[in-house]
């Protein structure tokens, strides 16, 4: 796997480093820093694993990618080569990053431990992204760096919730994670089979028509709608529970603390509101595209960009504002 050029790297690098923040800091109490780089060190050493297990023994089936012209042809492609796959190296790297630390672990640091794991994952997979779009690596690595990431954080929330369960009854119930992984694999696919016709098309024909988007859209908000309500359910739920349990969450100083974290969650859902009234004015009133023989990616990339920024921002100040 080739790394991409220094400056898309550090950028994928960057998100990251504000993902991690944000998981130590939204709990009470922040996880042990040696639990956190264990973490990150064994996904991507996970990962990488992954990547050349399917280089070389799955590599020849990816061919197949531009045959997944239905929901129905890329539901089995997503479920086979992407969920279990994928969500088998993050639970594999979660429960050896926990082993070192297995007796004194709190469940709110085991389902933290998930969520640092899906962005080491994220990290080798944003710069591949970024490797291969040459020119627009940099527009790759901020927009995969952000967007990317927070889909495997919420993928990873999902499962964590699961292995918080699992902490909270002794580490005995192996059943409850196996549950929590197949969960994480359904959703997953949920998410990708939609995408999967649509990218099918464009990578054949560089155009995507009216009765593949018409086809594939429905499934694509239901699949997106799916993980990005039950994973923010599961970290609301998981931030709870770490409060109830922590003392600390009733401290005046801690509170003062959970105050300017909510300011902070309602400041950037105004930046995103007034932001994506400004993209659908934009998008209003902009001229129609000329007509070219290739088309620009790099004005694709940012028109997406310009729409999902806000909702972005609008989802992250809900987050913000979960502080406990």
């Amino acid at each position: 796997m080739i790394l991409a050029p220094i400056p898309a790297l550090v950028a994928v690098l960057f998100c990251a480093a504000l993902f991690i923040l944000l998981f130590q800091y939204l709990f009470p109490r922040p996880a042990p820093w040696r639990l956190v780089g264990t973490s990150l060190l064994t996904s991507i050493i996970c990962t990488f694993l992954l990547a050349l297990i399917l280089h070389r023994f799955v590599g020849a089936g990816l061919a197949s990618f531009d045959r997944l012209t239905t929901v129905a042809a890329a539901l089995p492609f997503a479920i086979w080569r992407i969920g279990l796959p994928e969500e088998a190296a993050k639970s594999l790297a979660t429960i050896l990053a926990l082993l070192p630390f297995w007796r004194r672990v709190t469940p709110a640091q085991a389902f933290q431990t998930s969520l640092f794991v899906a962005v080491g994952f994220a990290i080798v997979e944003n710069q591949g992204y970024a490797t291969a779009f040459g020119q627009h690596a940099m527009l790759m690595a901020f927009g995969r760096g952000f967007l990317a990431t927070f889909t495997h954080s919420l993928l990873a929330m999902i499962f964590g919730l699961f292995l918080m369960r699992f902490a909270a009854r002794g580490w005995r119930d192996w059943h409850v994670l196996i549950i929590g992984y197949l969960v994480a694999v359904g959703f997953h696919a949920a998410y990708d089979t939609g995408m999967l016709p649509i990218l099918s098309e464009f990578v054949r024909t560089k155009n995507v028509s009216m009765p593949t988007m018409v086809s594939a859209l429905p499934v694509v908000v239901i699949g997106i709608a799916l993980v990005l309500v039950t994973g923010l359910w599961s970290l609301r739920h998981a931030t709870r529970r770490a409060a109830e349990e922590d003392l600390i969450s009733a401290e005046p100083g801690h509170q003062d603390v959970v105050r300017r974290w909510r300011w902070s969650g309602n400041i950037l859902l105004l930046l995103g509101i007034v932001g994506l009234i400004a993209a659908i004015a934009a998008g209003v009133y902009a001229g129609p595209p000329q007509a070219a023989e290739r088309p620009d990616l790099g004005a694709a990339l940012l028109y997406a960009v310009g729409f999902a920024a806000p909702i972005f921002a609008m989802i992250v100040g809900w987050v913000v504002r979960q502080k406990r």
